[in-house]
């Protein structure tokens, strides 16, 4: 038999745990269900009926080349993320030895990603634009016979806006990688000293394993940011251009197009294989750690 004093504080926990859990699956658990129902039918978001249609959405979105094309402009993001994590662990390296004006470097590469999107997209806007900064740079240095626009070319506009996201996001994995560096023991580094490593010894025997799990950890936030790539393509160009991305192409369905259960579908698509690409790398790395 529980005691009184059991009981009580068995009472008083549920009653801390009730609010939490009512949260929970008010905005968290049902949304999921509501969302995956909408996706079997034809909505228009405002309609009291939901017309039942089965996996037709999904057929659409994964039959249509159209659909399919906005994946290959998320690979674009993808690859100037790999490119931004090389750039900001080199710097995070660099700059956790005694550099002059290390304090002013770490603040060029952190205050990007302290700028509003909307900012950056306005920035880079006249930054881009005909007869603008970057033409008028290229005039500089001899190279004027190169310029066009930028953000109208259907050939060059997405290695422009990958471009733009190196430049925003490289800060943030910079912070990680630096702060990954600064934990490693100093031991560590004296200990490579005495057995005679150079720099790219250190930096493959003691730095790369020191900071293995932030590494897998941005990996992953890199994934999902390619995939989910958003307010660049739609502030600058709206999706036109070739520059459609699939969470854009979602929301355009939802509240332009009112294809609700279409959206709910593409949104469901997008969950899935976000989870999938996740599951697979947590398989991997953990595989690796076996070894």
């Amino acid at each position: 038999m529980l005691s009184n004093q059991t009981k009580k504080e068995s009472r008083l926990i549920g009653c801390f745990l009730f609010c939490p859990l009512l949260l929970l699956l008010t905005f968290g658990i049902y949304p999921i269900f509501a969302l995956i129902e909408y996706s079997f039918t034809s909505w228009n978001g405002l309609s009291p009926t939901k017309t039942f249609v089965g996996f037709s959405n999904y057929i659409k979105i994964l039959s249509d080349p159209s659909y399919i094309r906005v994946f290959l402009n998320c690979m674009v993001y993808f690859v100037s993320g790999l490119i931004q994590i090389v750039i900001a662990l080199y710097f995070a390296i660099l700059l956790s030895t005694k550099v002059k004006g290390k304090n002013f470097f770490k603040a060029s590469f952190v205050f990007p990603s302290l700028i509003s999107g909307m900012a950056v997209a306005m920035l880079f806007r006249l930054f881009f634009s005909p007869g603008g900064s970057f033409d008028s740079l290229l005039t500089v240095l001899g190279l004027g016979e190169h310029t066009r626009y930028w953000l109208g070319d259907p050939r060059m506009v997405n290695y422009t806006l990958g471009a733009i996201s190196i430049w925003r996001h490289t800060g943030k994995s910079f912070i990680l990688y630096f702060g990954a560096v600064q934990c490693i023991p100093l031991e560590h580094y004296r200990l490579a000293e005495i057995e005679g490593a150079s720099g790219w010894q250190k930096v493959r025997m003691v730095i790369l394993p020191g900071i293995q799990i932030v590494l897998k950890i941005n990996f992953i936030l890199l994934t999902i940011g390619a995939i989910s790539a958003f307010e660049l393509p739609l502030i600058l160009t709206n999706g036109s251009n070739g520059t459609m991305t699939f969470l854009l192409q979602t929301m355009k369905a939802a509240f332009e197009k009112k294809m609700f259960g279409l959206a709910a579908s593409m949104a469901v698509i997008v969950s899935l294989v976000i989870l999938v690409i996740t599951v697979i790398q947590n398989k991997l790395y953990k595989g690796e750690e076996d070894d």
